[in-house]
């Protein structure tokens, strides 16, 4: 093998890591349940996203191993299944945001790294698929994750160009 076949393994491996650090996270999200003044109330904050980063970390690296494998049919697939996996988890965040009253919980903390792990995420997928994200998040989620993600938000101007010269 290769030097830059190496390097590009190397690559791919890394931002493999970077879709299994959801795991972590989920699994963060529920250490806060024992540390909660209340932990059934907790844990009933917390489950549904829980359960809903599994799957679709399931999801997400299914596809992430498919496309780095470049299985052309695989593509299109993959990006409707890749946009209903992070849709998901984006409502599931919402629903806790909009639930957690305190904003001294735990959760709000581990929210706000499940977003931040979430536009790296999709950081490494637009890289091989051409992504609806307003399919996926809010318009304020959009703009955040422009922000802090430069390559995607000179994407989405080239995109948004592209569609302007073609009328």
């Amino acid at each position: 093998m290769t030097n830059a076949a190496m390097n590009q393994m190397s690559i791919w491996e890394q931002k493999y890591n970077d879709v299994t650090e959801l795991y972590a996270l989920a699994d963060e999200l529920l250490a806060t349940v024992p540390q909660a003044a209340n932990p059934e109330a907790q844990f009933a904050l917390v489950e549904a996203l829980v359960e809903t980063l599994g799957e679709s970390t399931d999801v997400l690296t299914d596809e992430y191993i498919a496309l780095c494998e470049g299985t052309p049919s695989r593509k299109k697939s993959a990006k409707s299944r890749i946009e209903g996996a992070l849709r998901k988890v984006y409502v599931s965040l919402g629903d806790v945001s909009a639930k957690a009253r305190d904003a001294k919980n735990a959760a709000h903390i581990v929210v706000k790294k499940i977003k931040r792990q979430l536009e790296q995420v999709i950081s490494h997928f637009v890289e091989m698929v051409a992504l609806s994200l307003d399919r996926i998040m809010q318009k304020n989620d959009v703009e955040e994750l422009k922000a802090h993600h430069a390559n995607i938000a000179l994407m989405l101007y080239g995109a948004a160009k592209g569609q302007g010269q073609a009328t």
